[in-house]
């Protein structure tokens, strides 16, 4: 192993966790280590991480100079179906990475979301009042301060994502392909608007904040999406590339229906650019390219 640092990521089989082990893989520095759980591939771990046994004897064999923890239930209905489950795995299993980095001397770099805020005040600073809007919000916060408990962590918040996918509905923005082409009745929301941010622009900022000369002070970090859009924005981006009708779409121009979403939650990206860390790609222009490949 020589000298490279050892990473290691949770979720590793996930629609972040993929490609962030693509961008860390071919850095020469880098010694990438990936866990997962309901997706094992090639080249990595199973694990339970709700099992703190398997999990703190994994750590301590492997013993990385850094974690990214990049699992979660991200799903903000399932979360409201079994919040129970969603807070083991959104919290509790934050706090355990975090008192195992501290023991080891581990950097954890803990994987939030925009969703901490209410969506009532954009663009949001990094150190703006926290107010979540749903449960899932709510164990995402918890698992910040779970995260902050451990004193050289990093907190990166990140808006909803899209890339490459295996199944479209592993994005709430892919699996809008499926809402166009499917000739189903439905509605659409014009009211909600988000930055989405593609997968590999958040591994690539993740690859800087590992291998920085000089590393970030530990705190909280955000990065989105340059672009501000509705669901319904990007429907109709998807029924003119694609040549696919939206008669069978309505649009709806107050708040969507089931688990409260927050109306716009942008977040300010300044804490970033002034380390020298930015990353993004055109959302129309990466999107349609995912997107083709599941015509």
């Amino acid at each position: 192993m020589g000298d490279r640092v050892k990473v290691l990521v949770t979720g590793a089989s996930g629609l972040l966790g993929r490609q962030v082990m693509s961008a860390l893989a071919p850095l020469p520095s880098l010694l990438p280590l990936g866990l997962c759980y309901s997706r094992p591939g090639p080249g990595l771990l199973a694990v339970d991480l709700t099992d703190s046994q398997a999990t703190a004897k994994l750590l301590r064999e492997e013993r990385p100079q850094f974690v990214i923890h990049a699992a979660a239930q991200r799903f903000p209905d399932k979360v409201e179906a079994d919040p129970a489950a969603a807070a083991a795995l959104n919290v509790e299993v934050t706090r355990h990475l975090a008192e195992l980095c501290r023991e080891l001397g581990a950097r954890l770099i803990y994987i939030s979301t925009d969703y901490v805020f209410d969506g009532s005040e954009p663009p949001y600073s990094h150190d703006h009042p926290t107010s979540p809007a749903n449960r899932y919000g709510e164990t995402k916060l918890a698992g910040e301060a779970a995260a902050l408990e451990a004193p050289d962590s990093l907190v990166l918040r990140i808006p909803v994502l899209y890339g490459p996918v295996g199944e479209l509905r592993e994005s709430a923005i892919t699996v809008l392909l499926e809402t166009v082409r499917s000739g189903k009745p439905a509605t659409v929301s014009s009211y909600e608007v988000r930055c989405p941010a593609h997968t590999c622009d958040i591994a690539s900022i993740l690859a800087d904040m590992v291998t920085l000369p000089s590393p970030l002070p530990p705190g909280v970090y955000q990065w989105s999406g340059l672009e501000k859009v509705s669901k319904w924005d990007v429907v109709k981006w998807i029924s003119s590339e694609f040549g696919l009708s939206m008669d069978h779409l309505t649009e709806q121009a107050g708040p969507s229906g089931g688990t409260p979403r927050p109306r716009d939650v942008e977040l300010v990206r300044e804490r970033l650019q002034a380390a020298g860390i930015s990353h993004h790609r055109d959302l129309r222009t990466g999107l349609m390219e995912v997107l083709r490949g599941h015509l």
